[in-house]
C-alpha cells in the first residue's frame, strides 16, 4: 500500500519488484536445514543463521507461527493481533480482525472507491500501528492498533514513538522497549522493513517469538549481540529455489515436498538497524528495522487510502499485549490452540510442518497475488474447527468459572465495533456469556475444547467462582 506495502508479494504495482527481490536474494539460497521443516530454512531466504546465545527470553504464552492471507494486499497486522488473541483465549478470523478495528471501511473504502480508483485497495482498512492525531498520519480514518486491540478486548500498549530519539540512540531505545515487554511475558508485534519494500518506515508487522541473549534474561538493556526471533506469518514462501505466491494452503504443507515456508527468522539487534536504502541493497538480509530520523518522508497512513502524506520521520512502531482487558485483575491465563484437522468444502486441510493448522483456507478474494480490492469473506469457511482451551495458573481444590462468549459477526464504527465481552466483574456479568463451565481444579491447568467454524468469534475468560 502507499506508505505501507505490507504484502510481500504485492503485484498490483509492479511484478518486477518481486522478480528483482528474487534475483537479489538468489545468491543466498542454500539447502542448510535450520527450521524444523526438512530442507526448509532461513538460509534458503537470506543466508543468515542466527548466532547461538546462552539463554532465551520468551513471552508468557508460546507464539506458534500463523500463515497470513496475502490476498487483498496483506493481513499481517490482523494476524499479529489474532496470535495475541489466541494466547489470551480468543479466536477471530483475519476477516473479522479487520472489521473489529471499527473503521467502517472495507478494503475498497466507502462509496465505490475501489472502482473509482482502478481497483487499487484502500490501505486505510488495514491494521496499522501508529495512532491518529500524533503527527505521523493524515486526517483520514484508518485502522489503528490501539483501537483494534481495545475493541478486541485485549489489554495492550504501543511504543511511544513521539518521545523517541533519532539515529542509533532511537533504534536502541526501541529495541530495549521490545526486550522489556518480552521480559514482562507480553506478546510483542514489531514493524519491519523487508528487502524489496517501498515504505520509508515499515513494510510488515510480525510477532516476536523469543529473544536470545548472552546477558541476564531479566536485563532489558540493549545489547548488539541479542537476537530477535520473529514469525513473519509466512510472507517469504519458496517453491524449490523460486519465490512463489501465497495460496490458501502454505507451501510445504501436507505432501508438498517442494514448497517452503520458513516462518521463523532470527537476527542480532545490531544487524537489524538499517535505512530504507540499505534494507533494499543487493544481498541484504530479508528483514531490517529502520533507524529513526527527523527529515520529511511520505507515508500512506491516514492518507486518502491511495495517496501519501508528508510527516517528519521515520519512526519505529510496535504494540505489546499483556493479556485480556481485565480492570478488576481477576482472570486466569487462557490460551487457544487449533487442534484440527480442519475441513474446507468437505476436504481435509493438511498439517503444516511448522504452523500446524495455523492458517485459514480458503483464500480471501479472487487472486493468489493479492489483487483483490475488497474484504469480502471467503467462499467457504473452515469446518470441524476445533480449539483446545487451556486455563493455567490454577490452585488445586479451588473452583473456577470458564466463560465462553460467541459472536457470528462484527459491525459498527469506532468503539461501536467492540466485542460485547466484560472488562471487569466477570461473574457479575455472567449474563453476557454464551455458556459457563464451572470446574474444580485438580492441577495447575484445566483443558477443554470447542468445535465451531472459522468465521465465528469465540472468546474465553476464566475467573475464580468467588471473584466479583
Amino acid at each position: 500500500m502507499p506508505g505501507h506495502t505490507i504484502n510481500f508479494l504485492k503485484m498490483s504495482v509492479a511484478a518486477s519488484r518481486v522478480c528483482a527481490l528474487a534475483v537479489a536474494l538468489a545468491c543466498a539460497l542454500t539447502a542448510a536445514a535450520w527450521a524444523d521443516e526438512p530442507g526448509c530454512s532461513q538460509t534458503l531466504v537470506d543466508g543468515s543463521v542466527p548466532p547461538a546465545t546462552t539463554s532465551f527470553i520468551y513471552p508468557r504464552q508460546t507464539v506458534t507461527p500463523f500463515y497470513q492471507w496475502e490476498n487483498n494486499d496483506g493481513y499481517c497486522g490482523e494476524v499479529s493481533m489474532m496470535q495475541a488473541g489466541m494466547s489470551n483465549g480468543q479466536w477471530m478470523s483475519q476477516f473479522n480482525a479487520r472489521l473489529v478495528c471499527g473503521t467502517g471501511l472495507s478494503q475498497s473504502g466507502p462509496d465505490g472507491a475501489c472502482a473509482a480508483h482502478h481497483h487499487i485497495p484502500n490501505y486505510n482498512a488495514q491494521l496499522l500501528i501508529e495512532d491518529p492525531g500524533t503527527g505521523v498520519t493524515g486526517p483520514n480514518r484508518y485502522a489503528s492498533a490501539a483501537l483494534c486491540l481495545w475493541n478486541s478486548r485485549l489489554h495492550a500498549s504501543t511504543f511511544d514513538y513521539t518521545g523517541q530519539s533519532t539515529g542509533m540512540a532511537g533504534f536502541e531505545q526501541y529495541m530495549s522497549w521490545v526486550k522489556k515487554e518480552v521480559i514482562r511475558g507480553n506478546q510483542v508485534t514489531v514493524a519491519l522493513l523487508y528487502n524489496g519494500g517501498t515504505d520509508r518506515q515499515y513494510d510488515h508487522e510480525v510477532s516476536v517469538i523469543k529473544i536470545g541473549t548472552n546477558h541476564s534474561p531479566s536485563d532489558a538493556t540493549y545489547y548488539p549481540d541479542d537476537v530477535l526471533y520473529i514469525d513473519d506469518h509466512g510472507v517469504y514462501t519458496l517453491s524449490g529455489k523460486r519465490f512463489t505466491s501465497n495460496p490458501a494452503i502454505p507451501p510445504g504443507a501436507g505432501g508438498d515436498g517442494i514448497g517452503c515456508t520458513p516462518y521463523v527468522f532470527g537476527y542480532t539487534f545490531a544487524s537489524l538497524a538499517n535505512t530504507r536504502q540499505g534494507a533494499n541493497r543487493k544481498g541484504a538480509q530479508a528483514y531490517s528495522i529502520v533507524i529513526p530520523g527527523d527529515h520529511t518522508i511520505h507515508t500512506g497512513a491516514g492518507g486518502s487510502g491511495y495517496d501519501t502524506v508528508a510527516i517528519t520521520g521515520p519512526h519505529n512502531y510496535g504494540f505489546s499485549v499483556a493479556g485480556p482487558e481485565d480492570r478488576s485483575s481477576e482472570t486466569l491465563p487462557v490460551a487457544l490452540t487449533i487442534v484440527g484437522p480442519t475441513y474446507t468444502d468437505g476436504m481435509e486441510n493438511p498439517l503444516d510442518p511448522l504452523a500446524g493448522f495455523g492458517y485459514e483456507n480458503a483464500m480471501i478474494g479472487k487472486s493468489l497475488w493479492g489483487l483483490g480490492c475488497t474484504n469480502k469473506p471467503p467462499a467457504a469457511w473452515m469446518t470441524n474447527f476445533a480449539l483446545q482451551v487451556t486455563v493455567s495458573g490454577l490452585n488445586a481444590g479451588n473452583a473456577y468459572n470458564l466463560y465462553e462468549y460467541d459472536f457470528s459477526s462484527v459491525s459498527g464504527v469506532g468503539a461501536d465495533a467492540a466485542l460485547a465481552v466484560p472488562t471487569e466483574n466477570f461473574n457479575a456479568n455472567a449474563g453476557l456469556a454464551t455458556r459457563v463451565t464451572t470446574f474444580m481444579a485438580t492441577s495447575p491447568t484445566y483443558t477443554t475444547s470447542v468445535t465451531t467454524t472459522s468465521d465465528k468469534i469465540v472468546v474465553f475468560r476464566a475467573v475464580p467462582v468467588d471473584a466479583p
